[in-house]
């Protein structure tokens, strides 16, 4: 009989043991769930992370009070540069204002599209803007260019092909802006690649880029290519064609 008693309670013991390994165990759990979300909680609301938060949301971003469009969430030189060349247009006569907008691939891109009136006739400016969300920064046009591998030759050679060539006519006589030289339509469509080269050279400085529903598009002057292939009468539209794809 003590024999059964004494087993009785070294099983009575070695149970108590385990129920007390088990509570530990789940108390020591809640501690560490506990302490790990407080931490997880102090750091962000501390902002001690060096890792952006991206909203998907065009309105975290963007918000429009008049006719000024103002950035949120963005480096503050960013939206200070941006609303102050906003502000110089619209010291003009706007008839009409559009804004295209989104998000695309963790890049905000704006267009502010603008029809002026100079009192004789209306002609268009535009403000563009791409922003990388995530490292806070603009993306020129180059850093564009090589997501949606495409160069500047390509869009050269289309514009070229597209708005600058003449019709081959050897009567029709043109003088060539930058040497002055005359030749006939044939003569200056027979030299094509020097002049794209020339509209090459100058994109860089004078095209825009934006992104309209996951397209990217560019936005350039047709006087400023004018201006590097042969005298004619300013023409202050844009041309403004899709190049391709986020």
């Amino acid at each position: 009989m003590k024999k059964k008693k004494n087993k009785k309670v070294i099983d009575k013991y070695k149970n108590d043991n385990k129920r007390m390994i088990l509570v530990f165990t789940m108390m020591l759990c809640i501690i560490v769930s506990m302490c790990t979300y407080w931490i997880y909680a102090y750091h962000h609301k501390h902002n001690y992370s060096n890792e952006r938060v991206i909203s998907y949301k065009i309105s975290d971003y963007v918000t429009t009070d008049g006719n000024v469009i103002y950035l949120n969430n963005i480096d503050k030189s960013i939206n200070d540069d941006f609303v102050i060349k906003q502000k110089e247009i619209l010291k003009n006569n706007v008839l009409n204002m559009n804004i295209t907008k989104g998000l695309y691939n963790e890049i905000l891109s704006i267009r502010v599209n603008y029809i002026l009136s100079n009192g004789t006739s209306n002609y268009e400016e535009n403000i563009v803007l791409n922003i990388d969300i995530r490292n806070d920064k603009i993306i020129s046009n180059d850093e564009l260019l090589e997501i949606i591998d495409v160069n500047y030759k390509d869009i050269a050679t289309e514009i070229f092909d597209e708005y600058i060539k003449l019709p081959n006519d050897n009567s029709k006589e043109i003088i060539d802006t930058i040497t002055n030289e005359k030749m006939s339509s044939s003569e200056f469509n027979n030299n094509s690649e020097k002049y794209i080269i020339r509209i090459r050279e100058k994109l860089p400085d004078v095209m825009m880029l934006y992104i309209d529903k996951g397209n990217v598009y560019y936005l350039v002057r047709k006087y400023e290519i004018n201006n590097v292939c042969y005298y004619t009468d300013m023409n202050m539209i844009y041309i403004n064609n899709e190049i391709g794809k986020l």
